[in-house]
């Protein structure tokens, strides 16, 4: 079942277009992440269903209502900037409870909400702390726990973890994704995080230039790319010109290979993309490319190899290590080779929602 839905929304600034056309759905007690470069529309599009951006054209439906037009404060929905904006006059206790003090609920109902939502955010014994007294993360907690005490339908994150160092963004992904199984909220999270976006979402939305570029759960958006934007922007890709022989077979690199794919017609230009923990090391005999080990980095869980053909540059990630100076050869399975539509003009990179 939808609980929100945005049709055709569109929305420039100073002439710039942001948002173009862009329409989806989103169930109740979903993640979904809207992931993308600076710039693509993310945000925008996150300020819109918060009621603090009023389309130029479009529709905000939430539980089949047409709330476009409605005041952030109508709306059962709550937000989470990067910038917690805690009342730094205020202690922990006081500017979680704000807004159920601005509903003018009991001293009683008021207490025990706080007090259930710093159980949630791991924040128990900070009640009386400023926000002056709070590490970043700590601070970030308590942003949370005043926006989820309100119980919103949606809860929106505008980058919420960006200011994090790594150890400590990782342990909020888990407590977010704990917190959302606990509460039943709907979360709409924006990120240009990759990883992030990959490891909590059950969809996420690609966006580029203002345009939705694709649409799926992370396995999908990962494993099977729809074009040359996603797969570049998503993980770690090699991304060359191939050539469709016929179904099954391309030919990538000045070597004819087996593929999964077909439907692309005979002789056709494409895209391909092999990731680079699908490339195998083999002996210069046995290899689809054959070329020589240029460098190597040890990253802890596996070792960043690049490999130069005569064609191009490789990049290969392998739990073994290889030696630079050598001569080795790649192989890859069928299946893990993508093939895509190469695009005729720029409108084509995108694939619009109601394409899918």
């Amino acid at each position: 079942m939808s609980i929100l839905q945005l049709h055709d929304i569109r929305k420039s600034f100073d002439h710039k277009i942001v948002l173009d056309g862009i329409s989806f759905d989103i169930e109740k007690n979903e993640f979904i992440t809207l992931l993308g470069p600076s710039g693509c529309g993310k945000s925008t599009t996150l300020r819109i269903i918060g009621g603090f951006e009023t389309p130029d054209a479009g529709n905000v439906f939430f539980e089949g209502e047409d709330i476009t037009m409605l005041p952030p404060e109508k709306r059962n929905v709550n937000t989470v900037f990067q910038k917690y904006s805690l009342f730094p006059h205020y202690n922990v206790e006081d500017n979680i409870a704000f807004g159920l003090r601005l509903k003018n609920k009991s001293r009683n109902y008021i207490k025990d909400k706080v007090k259930y939502a710093l159980k949630l955010v791991n924040m128990e014994g900070y009640e009386k702390r400023k926000p002056s007294l709070l590490s970043g993360g700590q601070q970030q907690r308590v942003a949370i726990a005043r926006a989820i005490v309100n119980e919103p339908e949606i809860l929106l994150l505008d980058e919420p973890l960006g200011a994090l160092d790594l150890k400590l963004r990782h342990q909020m992904q888990r407590e977010l994704m704990t917190i959302k199984k606990e509460v039943g909220i709907t979360f709409v999270y924006v990120t240009h995080d990759q990883e992030e976006a990959l490891t909590m979402s059950d969809r996420i939305i690609v966006m580029n230039q203002g345009i939705i570029q694709q649409m799926g759960t992370s396995q999908s958006i990962y494993d099977e790319p729809q074009n040359a934007f996603v797969a570049d922007f998503i993980g770690e890709s090699n991304l060359f010109d191939g050539l469709m022989l016929k179904d099954y077979l391309v030919k990538i690199q000045g070597s004819v290979v087996e593929c999964a794919d077909k439907g692309f017609g005979t002789n056709t230009e494409v895209d391909v993309v092999i990731r680079p923990e699908d490339l195998m090391i083999v002996s210069p005999d046995e290899g689809f490319w054959k070329g020589k080990v240029t460098d190597l980095i040890y990253k802890g869980a596996y070792y960043d190899i690049k490999i130069l053909t005569d064609y191009c540059e490789w990049s290969v990630q392998s739990s073994l290590p290889a030696t630079v100076g050598d001569m080795v050869g790649l192989k890859v399975i069928p299946y893990n080779i993508q093939i895509m539509n190469k695009p005729t003009s720029a409108d084509e990179e995108v694939i619009r929602e109601d394409e899918q």
